[in-house]
């Protein structure tokens, strides 16, 4: 049974992460695409939101966003996801999205993820900016699943993560980029062979 998180409407993590490692050795072999989303600059919106609404502040503010953000996902995924053959979103960390797709290619989910985040751009308090991988087709013995599952994942977080860094580093953030790390083994460590050049795209950094 999946489990809908109640402030976004999304699938509660646990029971994304559990459906999906179920699945993933029947979707390991065709291209399963993983697009995790972060919410831009929410630490400082949600202070700034108090000059207008004294009585929006913090985890009220976060949580106002995080309702818009899943809304808009939501409504992205019935028309966007629609004729894909699978598809999931989720929560994923208190200002993140997680979204997992098989059945289109690795082109048509990119520019997917990207309108959802010109959606975001347009319709929540603050952009979200995304990275995005697919995994190459394989063989996966269920008893793999978990750990070929936290590759895949944990590639993309990491690189989501690793460029946000770097923005904020420059003393700035993302304004709704969309990250693309091309494909990704699964039954081997993500390394330089492994992982296509990460493109930047949908803004700056």
């Amino acid at each position: 049974m999946l489990y809908c998180d109640p402030l976004t409407s999304l699938v509660a993590y646990p029971s994304f992460e559990q459906h999906l490692i179920d699945l993933l050795p029947t979707l390991a072999a065709d291209e399963l695409h993983i697009a995790i989303g972060d919410v831009d600059g929410l630490r400082e919106y949600v202070m700034e939101r108090r000059a207008v609404d004294p009585y929006s502040f913090g985890h009220l503010a976060g949580n106002a966003c995080m309702r818009t953000v899943g809304a808009l996902t939501v409504e992205w995924a019935a028309t966007e996801l629609k004729e894909v053959g699978f598809h999931i979103c989720g929560t994923f960390g208190g200002d993140e999205v997680i979204i997992a797709a098989a059945g289109t290619s690795h082109e048509a989910f990119t520019q997917k993820v990207n309108v959802l985040a010109r959606d975001m751009k347009a319709s929540s308090p603050r952009p979200v900016s995304f990275a995005l991988a697919t995994s190459k087709p394989c063989v996966l013995d269920p008893a793999d699943a978990r750990n070929a599952y936290r590759m895949l994942v944990s590639a993309v977080d990491a690189e989501l993560f690793a460029v946000k860094g770097s923005a904020r580093f420059a003393g700035g953030h993302l304004e709704g980029v969309v990250i693309d790390l091309g494909a990704i083994s699964l039954v081997e460590r993500p390394g330089v062979d492994d992982i296509e050049e990460a493109v930047t795209i949908g803004g700056g950094r």
